[in-house]
């Protein structure tokens, strides 16, 4: 197919397309440091007047990729989760993804490539369900539960969207290292558009946020001070193209990579 973008080429694991997925979500926002939350922001983003921080966990269910060549790729069911950050861009508002933890093999490439999404392998991610509440964890690749959050219904089911509005608008950071170790041949920002619809079976409730620290995956840096909501429910997500925004010369990094490393305190 010499028409289709795809990665690696000669055998492409995927091909360039856009996203229509059926999702079983949850997400915790909570407000957390606003001097800590502004300094991993790359400028021009910078902090809205509420320093809140989205935790969300997924099960991705028959994920759809539709390519310009009018093909479609499919994938089975898994799990991810991540955390981002409220920020805005010239007064318009957004997320800032820090870092999303993905299940299974090559699940995550795609968006990681065209976007510059920051997953990585994750030992385990669960979300689990009970009656009335629903638990999502994030057990990294140094087998460290970095993430427990346990939210609990205070109302009957309702078709709400339990994706945040502000999510609406990722801008993530793509970014290439140089071939040559001199810092990166790509670093700009990109506005990925989020579109959600078909909201089902969802609540919303309260919350209990854990974090554990970890030096490769530091979410402990953005305690949470206040739970602000809880959302549970289905929903269909589409995700089109991005759009290239700005040139990144300041990239903050917060962790420390490795295999293992973790502070005395974790799990």
């Amino acid at each position: 197919m010499p028409d289709l973008v795809a990665m690696p080429p000669f055998a492409p694991l995927f091909g360039v397309g856009t996203e229509s997925v059926r999702l079983r979500w949850l997400t915790v926002e909570y407000r957390t440091d606003p001097a800590v939350l502004a300094g991993l922001l790359p400028a021009p983003l910078a902090p809205t007047a509420d320093p809140l921080v989205g935790i969300w966990v997924a099960e991705f269910l028959g994920a759809e990729f539709h390519l310009p060549n009018g093909s479609v790729e499919q994938r089975p069911p898994y799990l991810q989760a991540g955390i981002s950050v409220r920020c805005q861009r010239h007064g318009e508002v957004g997320a800032y993804p820090l870092t999303f933890f993905i299940e299974g093999l090559n699940h995550g490439t795609l968006g990681r490539e065209i976007f510059g999404l920051p997953k990585k392998q994750a030992r385990r991610v669960t979300l689990d369900e009970d009656g009335q509440t629903a638990t999502g964890r994030i057990v990294t690749a140094n087998d460290i539960e970095i993430v427990t959050v346990r939210a609990e219904s205070r109302g009957p089911e309702s078709a709400l969207d339990p994706i945040p509005e502000w999510f609406g608008r990722h801008f993530a950071l793509k970014l290439i290292p140089s071939a040559e170790g001199t810092g990166y041949d790509v670093s700009r920002l990109v506005r990925i558009p989020f579109r959600t619809s078909e909201p089902a079976g969802g609540w919303d409730g309260t919350a209990e946020v854990t974090l554990r620290p970890s030096t490769a995956d530091p979410i402990h840096l953005l305690p949470c001070r206040e739970v602000v909501s809880a959302r549970y429910g289905g929903i269909r997500l589409d995700i089109g193209f991005g759009t290239y925004l700005d040139q990144v010369d300041r990239v903050p990094v917060a962790g420390t990579p490795g295999w293992g490393s973790a502070a005395p305190t974790g799990r």
